[in-house]
């Protein structure tokens, strides 16, 4: 069994294990939450102290949810096939960088302290968040891969769902486009329901 620091609204965490999923994997990794007592233990393997970090079989880790899957992908070849690894893995780092300038909005004012948070700050985060959505809004017809799942669908999914759930910003209100996507893939990604963000 693999052991994978887990929460329920880290979206690095949702995105290797829908990678587990997609790769059949999934009953093979125990999730330990932070009530476990081997919880900050697993979590300091990573001198960054984030998660997720996953123990493998022979005791070894990875940290950082790129490297997980890239390691998921090895053993089954399908999250990132060879044939179109350079499209799938800058697809990737498109739907990270969605992520992260949400994470930075919502860190913005949970970190303020008593202060407002700074709306510079937060405006260029979500400049970035749009510009992103307007661009995949109209390349996403291009992102069908023989009707393939793959990881670049699974951190765009994970990416607009958290948009959502934090309510950084509502691209339902008019990307056509990516809500027709987001609904087609919701319903064929493997655990989609199981890993959905939740407090």
């Amino acid at each position: 069994m693999y052991q994978l620091t887990f929460s329920p609204v880290s979206p690095y965490v949702r995105k290797v294990r829908l990678a587990s999923y997609l790769t059949g994997i999934s009953h093979e990794i125990d999730l330990v939450n932070a009530q476990s007592n081997v919880f900050e233990v697993i979590k300091s393997k990573n001198p960054l102290a984030k998660i997720p970090v996953l123990i493998k079989e022979d005791g070894d880790y990875l940290f950082d949810s790129r490297v997980i899957i890239d390691f998921f992908n090895r053993k089954k070849g399908i999250l990132i096939p060879e044939k179109q690894r350079d499209l799938i893995l800058t697809r990737c780092a498109l739907s990270e960088g969605i992520i992260d300038a949400a994470l930075l909005f919502v860190y913005s004012t949970r970190y303020a302290g008593d202060k407002e948070p700074s709306k510079v700050w937060q405006e260029l985060q979500l400049s970035k968040i749009k510009n992103s959505l307007t661009f995949l809004n109209k390349d996403i017809s291009n992102w069908n891969f023989e009707n393939k799942l793959n990881a670049s669908h699974i951190g765009l999914i994970v990416a607009l769902d958290y948009l959502s759930f934090r309510k950084v910003f509502d691209w339902k209100k008019d990307l056509k486009n990516l809500i027709d996507w987001h609904k087609n893939i919701s319903k064929e990604l493997p655990g989609y329901i199981d890993t959905f963000p939740k407090d």
